[in-house]
This record gives C-alpha cells, structure tokens and sequence, in this order.
C-alpha cells in the first residue's frame, strides 16, 4: 500500500499538469466570442446638459477573427431604459374589487446597434481589446393601452440618429471557453429628438402626453458581463 502511494500522486500530478496545459493551449487558440450583460449609461456635452440622466440596460456583442490576423469583426449591441410611466383606471365596484379599467403604459428606451472592428492581439486568459464602432442610436417611446377587456392599442414615436466611437475592453477567462468582461464605450452620435421621460402624463381618458428634447447624444457605456468562446 505505501509502495502504490507514491504512484498514484504522480499520476494525479500528471493529470493535473495535462488539464493545465490543455486549457492554456485553448486559450492561445484565436475564437469568436459571445458576450452579454449589464449596461450603464453616462450622458456627455449637450446631451448632459439637456437631458441630464443616466440609463440602465442590457448589452450584448459578438466577434469573428480575421484568419490569423490580429483583427476581429462583429457586432455590439445596447438596450438603456430612459424613463416611462404606468396608469391604471379603478374599477368602480366595492373596495375589495379588483382594477377593472384601462391600462396605459410608457416606456421610453434608447437601442444601439454598431458594427465593430476589433483589434485583439494577445492570447492567453487575460486578454485587453480595443474596437472601432460605426452606427446607429434609436430612441423608442412606446404608448401600450389595455382595455378592461382585453383589447390593445399601441403607439410609437422614434428617431434614429448615426453614431460612431470606439471602445476598450479586457476578458479574463476561466476554464476552457468561459470568460468574464469589462468594457468601456465613447459614443459620439448625432442630434436627434427625443422624448422627455420626465413630460410623460398620462390623462383620465387614457390618452398620452409629452414634450420632446433635441440635442446631440454623446454617452460613455460601461458594459459588465459574461462570456462564451466558440
């Protein structure tokens, strides 16, 4: 039995050493890469001064390596929530009926979608990235009313501005394909109008009204999240 014990730690000791070295040599091999997370958005210039929030989101982005080049290209994607406002008409029964009128709600958000060139010359778990950004912002408020039968009406009002910059990000991998992410983004984009979150009023008919700003919407995004290599 004590003979065996020292061939069996070298064994485990092998193992060990041969999983290490097959999930570096993962990592050394260029992949595309899926990522997704959170998203903050930090208004900038005119676009601070006018409209003066922050948002709050989702984000997600994509890359495909140019064969054995030091490039990527791909895709980002950015969805912030601006503001909104919900109403619902009571019903006019006893105190313990349930909502039995209409229901309005709105919702103003703001979706960037930019095509990327990323340049990404190291290998191994850590792995520091830069990207070039060009496309566009859109900016949605969606009117949704419910009648107290089920019933919907819906309205829309957007604009679409272009929208360029350039981002800085660092992945750290972990075991074979899994990776968390930090990203920062400067985004310059053009003037557009847009609708005030804080005008939103919403009437005791149920009808919808706002006043709308007009500025050029600069932004940082810092992006939080996780990740796939493929």
């Amino acid at each position: 039995m004590l003979k065996a014990t020292p061939l069996l730690f070298a064994l485990v000791l092998a193992e060990d050493s041969y999983g290490q070295q097959r999930t570096t040599s993962a990592w050394e091999a260029r992949s595309s890469t899926l990522s997704g997370g959170l998203e903050f958005g930090i208004p900038l210039g005119e676009f601070d001064f006018t409209w003066g929030k922050g948002t709050a989101g989702l984000s997600a982005n994509i890359s495909i390596p140019l064969r054995t080049l030091p490039f990527e290209v791909g895709y980002d994607f950015g969805w912030g929530r601006m503001g909104g406002e919900y109403s619902l008409e009571q019903g006019t029964g006893n105190i313990f009926s349930g909502p039995t009128g209409r229901k309005v709600e709105v919702n103003s958000n703001v979706y960037s979608h930019h095509g990327l060139i990323r340049f990404n010359p190291l290998r191994g778990k850590i792995r520091p990235y830069g990207d070039a950004l060009l496309g566009a912002r859109h900016f949605v408020t969606r009117s949704v009313a419910t009648s107290a039968g089920g019933a919907t009406s819906e309205e829309r009002d957007g604009s679409i501005t272009p929208s360029y910059g350039w981002a800085l990000g660092l992945m750290v991998g972990f075991g074979r394909s899994f990776y968390v992410e930090g990203r920062v983004e400067r985004l310059l984009s053009g003037q557009v109008s847009y609708v005030d979150p804080n005008s939103i009023a919403i009437a005791s008919d149920g009808s919808v009204t706002y006043d709308k700003l007009r500025s050029r919407t600069d932004a940082v995004m810092i992006q939080l999240g996780v990740g796939l290599r493929f």
